[in-house]
């Protein structure tokens, strides 16, 4: 697959032509799955597929750090590839871009650059100068430059639409299997394994720890049954802990822990994707670390119990 990151001079050579998809696409949700199977089905006829999104970094428009994304970029990446996606586009997004009009976007950037027979968008999607772009542009501006417009329909399940906002506050409640049901996917972090207290170790239940990143959303800090893929391809279950362990941590720094069930490797700089499965309980603070080792015992059975039966 191609990414552009941080690029603004981009071009997509392509015979046929391309289908290009515009949208957030911060979740790589259910209904982001909508837009994105008419790219890859457009793909199968020989147009390259394109998803045009954005690098969101410093403007006048959006307070940059206070923004929560379900994914990160590099997630954003990993499951473009894993959809088979030929190109994903994060265009920076800057108050340059923020203020190009609308037909500025349909000529230099979609037609010039990424050569578009096809645009497919959300019936809501809104683009350029002051958000004037909008479907019925893009359908007026079709019959100048060739391309055809798909509008896809908002998706619903149990009468909810399929929103990134909505996901986002199953996720910061720790409604992990609700969250499931709309992304279509579990909700997952994902980073190197770092060094941390290791603590883990010394009461017989070592963990895999991965740093929190800036500008990604995460749940209600607790324990979550959890599945983990480990660089190899090999698939485990464990416990994970999101919190500042306040038994032992004095600085109440966040952490990511994961332990993972009958393993014992060294795994230290390898990257994991860890899947929250489901929420077992709220950060505590214990008398001491056996009282802290007996309750994460008695974590591990109760994830076992909801995973495997």
């Amino acid at each position: 697959m191609q990414h552009y990151f941080n690029q603004k001079d981009i071009q997509i050579n392509t015979e046929k032509g391309s289908v290009v998809a515009l949208g957030k696409f911060d979740g790589f949700h259910q209904g982001h799955k909508l837009l994105l199977d008419e790219v890859l089905r457009l793909q199968k006829d020989g147009y390259t597929g394109v998803v045009f999104t954005f690098d969101i970094r410093k403007n006048s428009i959006f307070d940059v750090d206070k923004l929560q994304s379900i994914i990160t970029s590099e997630e954003k990446c990993m499951l473009a590839e894993q959809m088979g996606i030929d190109v994903l586009v994060e265009y920076p997004f800057d108050d340059a871009f923020a203020s190009m009009e609308p037909e500025a976007f349909v000529t230099d950037i979609l037609v010039k650059r990424l050569h578009a027979g096809y645009v497919v968008v959300g019936t809501d999607y809104g683009f350029g100068k002051k958000k004037r772009g909008n479907v019925e542009l893009l359908r007026k501006m079709a019959g100048e430059y060739g391309y055809q417009v798909i509008v896809i329909e908002k998706k619903k399940i149990h009468d909810v639409i399929v929103s990134s906002t909505y996901i986002r506050m199953l996720i910061s409640e720790g409604k992990m299997e609700e969250a499931e049901t709309f992304l279509g996917r579990p909700y997952f972090l994902s980073g190197h394994v770092v060094h941390g207290r290791e603590l883990g170790r010394t009461i017989q239940v070592p963990t895999a720890n991965l740093l929190p990143k800036h500008g990604k959303i995460y749940p209600v800090t607790g324990v979550y049954a959890s599945r983990i893929h480990l660089e190899d391809g090999r698939v485990c279950y464990g416990i994970t802990n999101i919190g500042d362990n306040p038994t032992v941590n004095t600085d109440r720094r966040v952490t990511i822990e994961t332990h993972i069930f009958d393993f014992d490797e060294d795994i230290y700089e390898q990257k994991l994707v860890v899947e929250l499965l489901s929420f077992i309980r709220g950060e505590q603070k214990f008398s001491g670390v056996s009282e802290l080792k007996a309750q994460m015992l008695a974590d591990m059975e109760v994830a076992k119990q909801r995973i495997f039966g």
